[in-house]
């Protein structure tokens, strides 16, 4: 007998599940200086090099019932106000599953509000952490302040749905599942801009099923495959590959520093340059920019 969606989704969720109890074993591939690709340490390479490690804020990590906060400070600016970015965790993790990449991204300066939530599909909790963020940190957030969401598996495909409750400015889906966990309820606007993240070895959430619902979603699209990691590289560590080019989309969008984060655009948006992302880096086993994300200034 052919199985139906229902029990095809309990089968996922609970493969799912049981992957991120046990993530503490799976094992991620951590690279460093000198792993972006030809070497050279120009163009590519060297933004892959300078995102593999932390960025200049200490963190705070402050956890409530609802929601986990990673707040920065910056000791060489006292005012400084910060973007946001929003969490939403897959299906079985909480708000310890993902904190060795979450703070690496707030140590670039960046604040990150992620929902305790292992069911964060719909968008609703995303929505609710930050709106709690706005109210405990309103002092260190911009009061024009770019907000991205972002998530892994069911986290990322409901960043999407989070995207249009908070109109967001960006999404970063990180292995987003899009059809069995959670699905993508509408489009998002045409202004906002996506750069979605993919391992090549992820059999839960590969790009082959999942790809063109992000791509019917999206008006603005760079997609990212890394090479040779599994779905729960971003659970090990500070993610891995998939964690580098998180950070590096994360400074693209988010970071404080303007000069800083159009040199990290470069790497996702406008006309190809030696600072695009490439499949000539080792690490990275395929690139995919629509014409969005090629027009889209840097």
């Amino acid at each position: 007998m052919k199985p139906t969606n229902t029990q095809n989704r309990l089968t996922v969720g609970a493969a799912l599940i049981s992957g991120l109890l046990l993530s503490t074993a799976a094992t991620a591939i951590e690279t460093g200086g000198g792993n972006g690709g030809s070497g050279s340490g120009q163009g590519f390479a060297a933004l892959y090099d300078r995102a593999s490690g932390e960025g200049r804020c200490s963190v705070d990590v402050v956890r409530g019932s609802d929601s986990t906060y990673y707040i920065p400070s910056d000791s060489s600016n006292r005012t400084a106000q910060f973007n946001v970015l929003v969490w939403g965790n897959g299906t079985g993790g909480n708000a310890t599953t993902y904190r060795s990449m979450l703070e690496s991204v707030a140590s670039h300066c960046i604040i990150v509000a992620a929902a305790n939530t292992d069911n964060s599909g719909t968008g609703r909790e995303m929505k609710d952490a930050l709106d709690s963020a706005r109210s405990r940190y309103s002092s260190i957030i911009a009061a024009d302040a770019r907000v991205c969401t972002a998530g892994h598996s069911q986290g990322g495909g409901g960043s999407f749905n989070a995207a249009n409750r908070i109109d967001a400015d960006c999404v970063i889906p990180v292995q987003p599942d899009t059809r069995w966990t959670t699905q993508i309820d509408d489009d998002l606007a045409d202004d906002v801009e996506v750069i979605t993240i993919w391992g090549s070895s992820d059999t839960l959430a590969p790009a082959s099923g999942n790809s063109r619902n992000v791509e019917g979603a999206s008006s603005i699209l760079t997609q990212v495959e890394t090479n040779g990691e599994g779905h729960f590289a971003p659970t090990s560590g500070t993610g891995g590959i998939v964690g580098i080019i998180f950070r590096m989309a994360n400074i693209a969008q988010l970071s404080p520093d303007a000069s800083l984060r159009t040199e990290f655009r470069g790497a996702f948006f406008g006309p190809t340059t030696s600072n695009t992302v490439t499949e000539n880096n080792r690490n990275i086993s395929n690139v995919e920019r629509d014409n969005g994300a090629v027009s889209t200034a840097p």
